[in-house]
C-alpha cells in the first residue's frame, strides 16, 4: 500500500521531472565555464605568440641598425 501512495502521489511525478530539468541545468554551466577556460588559454596562446613575434621583428629591425653602423663606420683600407 506504501508503493501504490507513492505512485498517487502529486509529488512523485513532479520530482521526476523536475530532477532532470536541474540534473540538464547543472551541465549547462560547467560546460559554459570549460569552454571560457579554452577560449581564455587559446587567447593567452595567441597573446604570446604575438608577443614572440613582435620581440622576434625588434631584435632583427637592431641587428640590422647595428650591421648599417658598423659597416658606416668601419674603417677603409688604404689600397681601396
Amino acid at each position: 500500500m506504501r508503493s501504490r501512495r507513492r505512485e498517487l502521489s502529486p509529488d512523485a511525478g513532479h520530482r521526476s521531472i523536475s530532477a532532470g530539468v536541474y540534473s540538464r541545468a547543472a551541465e549547462v554551466p560547467y560546460v559554459k565555464e570549460r569552454r571560457g577556460r579554452a577560449v581564455k588559454k587559446l587567447l593567452l596562446v595567441a597573446l604570446a605568440a604575438i608577443g614572440g613575434l613582435l620581440v622576434y621583428r625588434q631584435i632583427q629591425a637592431d641587428r640590422a641598425e647595428q650591421d648599417l653602423w658598423t659597416e658606416a663606420t668601419d674603417s677603409v683600407p688604404t689600397g681601396s
